[in-house]
């Protein structure tokens, strides 16, 4: 059978393949079956740069009538990964999006490349100076942003403790638009201190993102290896885990705002390291 004959579109939404690709909206198919949907132009584009990770791409009748088809199927074609076609209304039963692009990709997990921690061993390359540390974040939104953001500052990797928004939730990765390939992600790490005595082994310098108390964020002097804590969206860093950190960082409110918007918080932090 030929991987790209598009005169193939498959227009039944009970179809097993279009049954397969819905699953991977529960976080209970994408863990079995170690894969998970990503949708958007730039997201597969992306995607199809780190050509191991993309098990299949998925095209509507809509898209194929687009200038940037062709680029598209040339990368398939050259990579030689599977393409499937179906109809705009299969496509929009896929997506959870009210107006989808017509283009998304079947990517299996991702793999740290250069930071690695079990237990309270740490395997980490000497080149990672920043990491970003994540505490109970919840919102699919500002993980993404988060993952957006530390990766267009050339951050390292982030971490995720357990309790943290799945890295794979369509949520998240629609917000990330493909920068999910371009710093390590270590999700659902159960042990905090065992965590935390990994990176200081490391020779990581821990800062809490604290909105009392700290001292002031703006133009701190930074370590040589730096791991960035922000916590909850609602509650902040832990008690626990505050106690584990070196320092407390404020990032001031002069206006009298009480907090700031997690994401937003990162995003500062994540600039004044790098502006060192």
């Amino acid at each position: 059978m030929n991987t790209y004959n598009s005169d193939k579109i498959i227009t039944d939404t009970k179809s097993g393949p279009v049954q397969f690709i819905q699953s991977l909206n529960k976080k209970k198919f994408r863990d079995e079956h170690r894969c998970f949907l990503l949708e958007g132009l730039r997201a597969v584009l992306e995607a199809l740069e780190e050509k191991d990770f993309v098990r299949e791409v998925i095209i509507s009748q809509s898209f194929k009538t687009t200038e940037e088809y062709s680029r598209i199927l040339s990368l398939i074609q050259g990579n030689k990964i599977r393409a499937t076609y179906v109809s705009d209304k299969v496509f929009a039963s896929i997506s959870d999006t009210k107006t989808p692009q017509g283009i998304g990709c079947v990517c299996r997990y991702l793999e740290p490349k250069r930071v690695r921690i079990s237990g309270n061993m740490a395997d980490i390359h000497n080149d990672v100076k920043n990491i970003l540390l994540l505490e109970d974040v919840r919102d699919p939104g500002n993980l993404g942003t988060m993952i957006r953001t530390a990766a267009a500052a050339g951050f390292d990797a982030i971490i995720l403790l357990e309790g943290c928004v799945d890295i794979y939730n369509s949520k998240v990765t629609r917000s990330t638009v493909g920068c999910m390939f371009n710093i390590d992600l270590i999700q659902n790490l159960p042990n905090t201190k065992a965590v935390v005595d990994a990176l200081k082994k490391a020779g990581f310098t821990l800062y809490a993102a604290h909105p009392r108390g700290g001292s002031c964020a703006i133009g701190e002097k930074f370590s040589q290896k730096n791991v960035i804590v922000i916590g909850n969206e609602a509650n902040g860093i832990t008690t626990a885990m505050l106690h584990h950190c070196d320092k407390l960082l404020t990032i001031p409110m002069p206006g009298g705002t009480e907090s700031l918007n997690a994401s937003v918080a990162a995003a500062l932090m994540i600039y004044e390291v790098i502006r060192n």
